[in-house]
């Protein structure tokens, strides 16, 4: 019998971008910040959408951090609004249209040192939600158990996110493998998905779910809706979380699942009103504040930013800049910079302008080190640190006997040690891989 699901993922409520975002605006009143609220209203869309599919599809599966918080860069809850707006959207769509919703816990929403979960709760507040923690996938794992929910013509397993330096430090990764292939086995005359949160780039997916024969393999930590395999797709997060996020198509995905058979993916775009963009402009050698200053405000006029304030189109703006000035130095262009930010953001401003901020690569001048505009609560110091990378090393003249793949690797790596996004000290070791 064939089973229909809705897959989503990565919706990030409770994501709250500081950086050079316009002073005390509301999104709803005294409750949510403007680009807070973007989250909300995106994740209210998603189950209005699913709730009218015809056919109906049988089940909802998100496939990971339903919250934005707590993560490594940020231990508080989510906001209250983000879990009462949780708590409604599901209330009412379960209850309305009488489809099950099952939820795993990725890496945001996801208290390292408690054992406890914020989808706990939820589920006693939300009659026909089904949740998998990473708690429940300790307890399967030390009680030789499955993590399966099984429904009237789907069967659902089920991999919380769960970090390889943790299952390291405890010496599981092989029985991690051996629970996987041995209570993990979908029945072949039903149709089967596995739900995961991670990705072979930091090694939070296991291999060994691709050889399992699952029908479906719904996937969440990749922000970039796209195929990953015959049956494998990330669904993508339906909002913009970050500035280099703004070229993917947002949505969800409706799949149809038979056993044995390749599933048929509807990817399912949403549209936005607000405007994201991003930018890289140069520095000319003759550049002075006052040409600086031109420039930008040109930027600004000819994407017709230069407009009346509306909240529902109000821009997030990220501009980057190359090559240097050698009439100004990188201290007086962010003054420039600085300036026209006050101007646009001020509450009488007369740019259409929710969120402007910069990455001005500091020129020669030792004595001036620039602000720091990090990314919304990325999870890097930079935005792409693997592509800003190369695009430096593409400026040098390297030595021919130097592989330019394995410098960018041991950069990267060196920053996911610094932020501690890997665990331990930084070895030869730590550069192994799928992207050795």
């Amino acid at each position: 019998m064939p089973a229909r699901i809705a897959h989503i993922s990565d919706t990030h409520l409770g994501t709250r971008p500081r950086d050079g975002v316009r002073f005390n605006v509301w999104g709803q009143e005294m409750r949510a910040q403007l680009l807070e609220n973007d989250f909300y209203e995106r994740f209210k869309e998603l189950f209005d959408q699913i709730a009218e599919l015809d056919p109906p599809v049988d089940l909802v599966v998100h496939s990971g951090d339903l919250y934005n918080s707590p993560w490594e860069g940020n231990p508080q809850q989510p906001p209250v609004v983000a879990q009462e707006t949780a708590i409604s959207v599901l209330q009412e769509f379960i209850k309305k249209t009488g489809i099950p919703v099952l939820i795993i816990e990725g890496n945001h929403g996801l208290y390292r040192l408690l054992e406890v979960s914020l989808l706990d709760p939820l589920k006693m507040a939300v009659p026909g939600l089904d949740v998998a923690t990473q708690q429940d996938l300790k307890w399967a794992l030390s009680k030789g158990e499955p993590l399966t929910y099984y429904y009237e013509n789907l069967d659902v397993f089920c991999f919380p996110f769960i970090d390889e330096p943790v299952l390291r430090a405890a010496s599981l990764v092989e029985k991690y493998n051996d629970w996987i292939t041995t209570y993990q086995k979908p029945d072949r005359s039903r149709p089967s998905i596995a739900v995961a949160h991670g990705m072979k780039l930091d090694r939070t997916l296991n291999d060994a779910i691709f050889s399992m024969d699952y029908d479906y393999i719904a996937l969440g930590h990749d922000h970039h809706q796209r195929k990953l395999s015959r049956s494998a797709w990330y669904a993508g997060s339906p909002e913009r979380w970050r500035f280099d996020e703004v070229a993917h198509k947002k949505g969800f995905l409706v799949v149809d699942i038979e056993a044995g058979k390749e599933p048929k993916v509807s990817p399912q775009i949403l549209d936005f009103k607000r405007p994201v963009l991003r930018d890289t402009l140069t520095i000319d050698a003759d550049e002075t504040s006052e040409s600086f200053e031109v420039k930008i405000e040109s930027w600004f006029k000819s994407h017709e930013l230069k407009s009346d304030w509306n909240p529902a189109t109000a821009a997030r703006v990220r501009l980057s800049f190359d090559g240097s000035s050698r009439q100004a130095s990188s201290f007086d262009l962010t003054l420039v910079l600085e300036a026209l930010r006050l101007k646009m953001l001020s509450s009488d401003s007369d740019y259409n302008v929710a969120q402007f901020y910069w990455n001005l690569q500091p020129s020669t001048d030792k004595e001036f080190t620039g602000a720091a505009y990090p990314d919304i609560e990325s999870e890097y110091l930079i935005e792409d640190p693997e592509a800003d990378f190369r695009d430096y090393l593409s400026s040098l003249e390297l030595d021919s006997s130097l592989d330019e793949r394995t410098l960018t690797l041991i950069a990267v790596r060196a920053l996911e040690f610094a932020v501690g996004k890997r665990e331990g000290k930084m070895t030869t070791e730590s550069l192994g891989g799928d992207d050795k």
